[in-house]
């Protein structure tokens, strides 16, 4: 490309490069963008693009399909770059900070909340299917969603997703018990 448009890669970035990172900034989930932002990604894309050009692997008739594929790269690479940022190590939830006054900074737990938590658990658990248990189970054992996966021969995102709908039936579970006894 650089071979026959000294400017074209600068045309295409100042042409394309907005409305691109206005789509990748609408995909990255809030507490995210203080990891990475939509421009991050999109110099992620063009990189891309731009490495597969020159190593002609890449061949464009147009617009209309260079809009779709910068697209696409845009969307495959902001998932990714999430990915890498919810990493078990770099988990960008794990970031947030506790208030000094967060019950979880108070100490241990008592026994009896302890065991209430416990028999709570156990009761979702048994709810669940058995798939669906034996995920929970491996993650409360301190496996990360790649280890379950792997061994379970299913998607991390599977893995993410019956994770997140346990967690929210049990914040469920949690608010209606809070609810009685106040």
């Amino acid at each position: 490309m650089s071979d026959h448009e000294p400017n074209a890669e600068e045309r295409l970035f100042e042409e394309y490069s907005q409305r691109l990172i206005q789509l990748a900034s609408q995909n990255i989930h809030p507490s995210l963008l203080k990891r990475f932002d939509g421009e991050d990604v999109v110099q992620s894309v063009f990189r891309t693009l731009f490495r597969r050009i020159e190593a002609d692997k890449l061949h464009i008739e147009g617009s209309p399909q260079l809009w779709k594929l910068l697209v696409k790269l845009t969307l495959c690479k902001t998932r990714s770059h999430a990915r890498t940022h919810t990493a078990q190590k770099r988990d960008a939830i794990g970031d947030q900070s506790l208030s000094p006054s967060s019950p979880v900074m108070d100490g241990q737990p008592l026994p009896e909340d302890a065991l209430a938590l416990r028999e709570e658990l156990d009761l979702v658990l048994a709810r669940l299917p058995n798939r669906a248990a034996e995920i929970v189970s491996m993650r409360l054992e301190g496996r990360n969603r790649s280890e379950i996966a792997k061994e379970l021969n299913l998607s991390r995102q599977t893995i993410h997703r019956i994770l997140r709908l346990t967690q929210q039936r049990l914040e469920q579970r949690f608010d209606t018990f809070s609810r009685k006894n106040k």
